[in-house]
């Protein structure tokens, strides 16, 4: 790294940043049923990576694009629960969906910060 913070590190502090910290619990409770909590919560999402961006050069907008259009998908749950069930197999395992969720995320911002 040099002394320089990486692209995808800024990201991913944005990432827990606009997920955990400055999500509220309606957002949280509802996201997954109601699309307002879940426009709401992907919009401060992606303001909170985009800001966080903005120390290693900032994102392009291909790359926003992707990271808001994936956090809608994976935060509705369908596609989360679904992997859990269908690849995973453990349904069962209530944690299983979290990370699951987290992989996806990663990986989401790991693909936007190359683009």
């Amino acid at each position: 790294m040099g002394g320089q913070t990486e692209p995808l590190s800024w990201l991913l502090v944005g990432h827990l940043v606009g997920d955990y910290l400055v999500q509220t619990s309606w957002m949280a409770n509802n996201k997954a049923s109601q699309w307002l909590p879940l426009l709401a919560h992907v919009v401060v999402y992606t303001a909170c990576v985009y800001l966080f961006s903005l120390p290693a050069g900032g994102i392009g907008y291909s790359g926003l694009a992707l990271i808001l259009i994936a956090h809608v998908i994976l935060d509705h749950r369908r596609v989360v629960i679904w992997w859990v069930r269908t690849v995973c197999q453990a349904d069962d395992i209530p944690w299983m969906a979290v990370v699951v969720d987290q992989s996806w995320h990663a990986l989401v911002l790991a693909l936007a910060s190359l683009m």
